[in-house]
């Protein structure tokens, strides 16, 4: 998966490096009735290309690092919430009890999903290039 992004800063031979995230309906905002504003996020990694703030670069994550992050976004959430709720009625016959117990699974995976980015996200992502103004231009950017 390739991305493009704006260096916002560079303090010793780290990088902070803005993307812009896709909405909801992809880059046709205007003519999308949603009105989606998706705010950029920002990260921070390695330099070895020496980008300098203001540059634009590319950034790459494997395709399989990010298919490992989709699954721990979504499925093991789910799992977790699914096994909490059958825990909950298996063990009180209550349903009130096994959805506060879910909710709780859930929330306590959501601890671990954060835990699980904050220790993978600033080596799943490898600046490649700087990317030059007229390939910009070339590309409409």
């Amino acid at each position: 998966m390739n991305q493009i992004g704006f260096v916002k800063e560079v303090k010793g031979d780290k990088a902070s490096v803005m993307f812009k995230r896709l909405s909801e309906c992809g880059d046709k905002c205007s003519t999308c009735s949603c009105h989606c504003e998706a705010p950029p996020i920002t990260l921070d990694m390695s330099n070895p290309v020496d980008a300098k703030a203001g540059d634009t670069v590319e950034v790459v994550m494997k395709d399989s690092i990010f298919l490992k992050f989709t699954f721990f976004a979504y499925i093991i959430p789910l799992i977790l919430m699914l096994l909490g709720i059958a825990i909950g009625y298996l063990t009180t016959h209550n349903e009130l009890t096994s959805v506060l117990l879910g909710l709780t699974f859930l929330a306590i995976s959501y601890v671990i999903l954060r835990f699980i980015n904050n220790n993978h996200k600033k080596e799943s992502f490898h600046m490649v290039r700087i990317i030059s103004a007229e390939e910009l231009a070339r590309f409409g950017l």
